[in-house]
């Protein structure tokens, strides 16, 4: 700032000088100077910046000259066409030397260049001074604008954070400011295009597996027919064709328990987890005994929740599935619950053999090393989906080859033990 403020006074000051010159070589016109010694036009008093300001009438050839008093000498600032700055033993001068259009002198217009740089230093303070007394106000209302324009982001970003993955509604425009309103309606045509693409995508799933229920249900019956009324070898392809259209209905009916996974509860209730696991259990214990399997089952009698009984069933039937269809045999599968984590545990035994990548496990059609066991694997993605239905979490963990489901109950449900 001080050095654009000392160029617009030099400017000014310069253009001053000009008019002086002009001024004083019109009015000298007609006169002309009287070969004699230099004449000192003595101070008056009147001001303090008098002898900061001088000027100079000589002959051409500087033998005589009419000089105010406190002006440097021709030695000290000789005279130079045009503007000059000048260093002399009584300090910095600025200087305009002028030949009028009769050649019969010339003049020096001087100003020494304290007298400009107080100006210039007034100048600066002057202007810096409400600045720096305003600027605390300044920054203050900055901030104020600023942390108020981007609350509102700040907002919409928690909104954000806390929504589902499968939730596409999209945000109300009441009272926003423009810009929140114009992120949001992006935001918006972005979600509604999202919730489109999947809802195709489910409805395609659901509608080929349903398409595919009744031919399969229908071949497998028709190869049923055929076994008695064809040789042995034949029977046998037809066993094969049999097995192989088992896992395709097998699959048809993943498909549709994913399709229905994906979407949320239309009903919920109070219910006892602990009675489903049992229930569950009771189906599957002969199961478990053609494998030589024993569980060992460790809950309270009551573990209270709300929530959609069909979901938690299906959630927790597929899990104890996976866990009787992946141990070996003759081994234990363990089913407890810690009232303090708030979480149930399924822990099952695996063979030195299995290669489990728990950070897959969930995936569609993942199933690792265990391609020769009957599934589908989707198993686990229905698991994910329900979980994300009823607020619970899922996790997996090898140790020691033992595999173990953690179910972590939904935080906000009031439970009774």
């Amino acid at each position: 700032m001080y050095v654009e403020v000392s160029e617009e006074v030099d400017e000014l000051f310069d253009a001053e000088m000009v008019q002086q010159a002009k001024t004083l070589a019109t009015l000298m016109r007609d006169q002309a100077l009287n070969e004699q010694d230099d004449v000192i036009i003595a101070a008056l008093g009147a001001h303090e910046y008098e002898e900061r300001v001088a000027y100079r009438m000589e002959s051409l050839n500087s033998a005589y000259a009419l000089v105010t008093m406190g002006a440097p000498t021709s030695d000290e600032l000789p005279y130079a066409e045009g503007f000059q700055v000048v260093q002399t033993p009584t300090g910095v001068w600025h200087s305009f030397g002028m030949t009028p259009a009769n050649g019969s002198y010339r003049l020096l217009l001087m100003q020494e260049d304290s007298f400009r740089s107080e100006l210039r230093t007034d100048l600066v303070v002057d202007t810096l001074i409400p600045i720096l007394f305003l600027l605390p106000f300044i920054l203050w209302s900055g901030w104020l604008v600023i942390n108020r324009s981007f609350s509102s982001f700040n907002r919409l970003a928690e909104q954000l954070r806390r929504r589902k993955s499968d939730d596409y509604r999209t945000f109300p425009l009441e009272h926003d400011d423009e810009e929140i309103a114009i992120v949001k309606g992006a935001l918006n045509q972005y979600v509604e295009r999202i919730a489109k693409t999947l809802q195709r995508e489910k409805r395609f799933s659901a509608d080929a597996a349903h398409e595919l229920r009744t031919p399969l249900a229908a071949l497998k019956t028709s190869l049923q027919n055929l076994q008695g009324s064809i040789t042995a070898r034949d029977a046998k392809q037809v066993e094969h064709t049999i097995e192989s259209t088992d896992r395709l209905i097998d699959l048809v009916e993943s498909l549709l328990t994913l399709s229905r996974a994906e979407l949320p509860p239309t009903t919920s209730q109070q219910l006892n987890l602990a009675s489903i696991v049992r229930d569950i259990i009771a189906t599957q214990v002969p199961r478990a005994e053609q494998r030589g399997l024993r569980f060992v089952v460790e809950l309270p009698k009551q573990i209270g929740l709300s929530g959609a009984a069909d979901y938690w069933h299906v959630l927790l039937s597929n899990l104890i599935d996976n866990a009787i269809k992946y141990a070996p045999a003759d081994t234990v599968i363990v089913i407890d619950f810690s009232a303090h984590q708030q979480q149930l545990f399924i822990v099952n035994q695996i063979t030195d053999s299995a290669e489990v990548d728990v950070q897959r496990v969930g995936e569609r059609f993942y199933r690792g090393q265990h391609l020769n066991i009957k599934g589908s694997g989707l198993g686990a993605s229905i698991v994910a989906s329900l979980a994300l239905q009823l607020n619970a979490a899922v996790t997996y963990q090898v140790v020691q080859n033992q595999f173990t489901v953690a179910i972590t109950l939904p935080k906000t449900e009031e439970r009774s033990f």
